[in-house]
């Protein structure tokens, strides 16, 4: 657990209390929840996504809104939390992925018994910290009646409430956004400038397209271009003697063209739009059923099918690209004519979990 989060909030809640009650008021980066429920995740997410539009903020669990009393956490649902399943919960519902991290802590403070004995008592607070987003505005992608989230929705963070985005601060996301792609521009250029020369071409890699100072473009196969760069020599920045006189091409940085199919770049919300769960739903299959060809295929860590998100120190959200979907759409469509080779391959993988078990 983040020190500084830890000292936030034994900031709020210890600095000003009186007897369990707590001077601190819900604001802008703070909510107050009496008890935590896994049924009450849409509820959650839809103020992580008004936090994270504006400038982050925490969800503080044992305490009362109206009188701020602290109660704390009379169970064990928020220590028995299962991260990934609240991370997959909360982005199928928001995208971007929401970035997060929670904690639980400890607080001694005066409280009155029963006969109005003052004495002091153990409280277990549970918080949940939502990370300014960085690239807004996070947008509701799924509906939910009972919060009255429709899909299409943003949500901000005003003072002590969570609502729809009103024009001045939507306004002032684009604002921030155009900024931010002039600045990453403007670092483009410089670099541009520091070559030293005017004789620069861009490589677009997804669609072969060279960019040349003549005003002269010239578009190429992507595949071709993969098999120039698989066929070139490849040296490192600044070792040019170890091999001189050899054709090469400088390269900055890693390169990796062991397959010829390009990886995405960019936004992984694009790149990779869909969690295990929604990739299971377009291909109509069992979840069961996709995490054993997923397993089979060994689909996980290759950045053309999937990405592992981290959202918290110890949570994350595994996203997969639209290449994925139509890689293994393929596939169900030959085991329709042979359905003994995928039940081979579920048999596999309910073997292989076994072992992983016993282990």
């Amino acid at each position: 657990m983040s020190t500084n989060h830890e000292e936030k909030i034994r900031q709020i809640i210890l600095t000003h209390i009186n007897v369990g009650r707590i001077k601190s008021r819900e604001s802008t980066t703070l909510e107050f929840k009496e008890s935590f429920n896994m049924r009450n995740v849409a509820m959650y997410a839809k103020i992580m996504a008004s936090y994270a539009n504006n400038c982050g903020g925490y969800i503080i669990f044992g305490v009362k809104d109206r009188p701020r009393n602290l109660v704390g956490l009379s169970n064990d649902k928020f220590d028995n939390l299962d991260q990934a399943k609240f991370t997959e919960a909360i982005n199928a519902l928001f995208a971007p992925a929401l970035e997060w991290e929670c904690g639980m802590l400890q607080v001694e403070i005066a409280e009155r018994d029963k006969a109005g004995e003052l004495g002091s008592v153990q409280k277990k607070i549970g918080w949940i910290y939502t990370v300014e987003a960085e690239q807004k505005p996070v947008v509701a992608q799924k509906e939910n009646e009972g919060e009255k989230i429709t899909s299409g929705d943003v949500f901000y963070r005003y003072r002590a409430r969570t609502q729809k985005i009103r024009y001045a601060e939507m306004a002032m996301i684009i604002e921030s956004r155009i900024v931010k792609e002039w600045k990453r521009m403007f670092r483009l250029l410089e670099v541009i400038r520091k070559s030293e020369t005017a004789n620069i071409g861009i490589v677009n890699y997804t669609n072969g397209r060279v960019t040349t100072p003549y005003g002269i473009d010239v578009e190429l196969d992507r595949k071709l271009v993969a098999k120039v760069l698989r066929r070139a020599k490849f040296i490192k920045e600044g070792v040019f003697n170890e091999i001189e006189g050899a054709p090469v091409i400088k390269v900055t940085g890693n390169i990796d063209l062991a397959e010829e199919v390009p990886v995405p770049e960019g936004d992984p919300d694009i790149t990779h739009p869909y969690i295990q769960k929604q990739l299971a739903e377009k291909l109509d299959i069992n979840v069961q059923v996709l995490y054993a060809l997923i397993w089979y295929y060994k689909m996980k860590g290759e950045k053309k099918y999937h990405l592992e998100i981290t959202t918290s120190k110890s949570g994350a959200v595994h996203k997969f690209s639209e290449f994925s979907f139509r890689y293994l759409q393929d596939q169900l469509k030959k085991f329709r004519e042979t359905p003994k080779v995928l039940d081979k391959i579920l048999d596999e993988y309910k073997s292989y979990k076994r072992k992983m078990i016993k282990s």
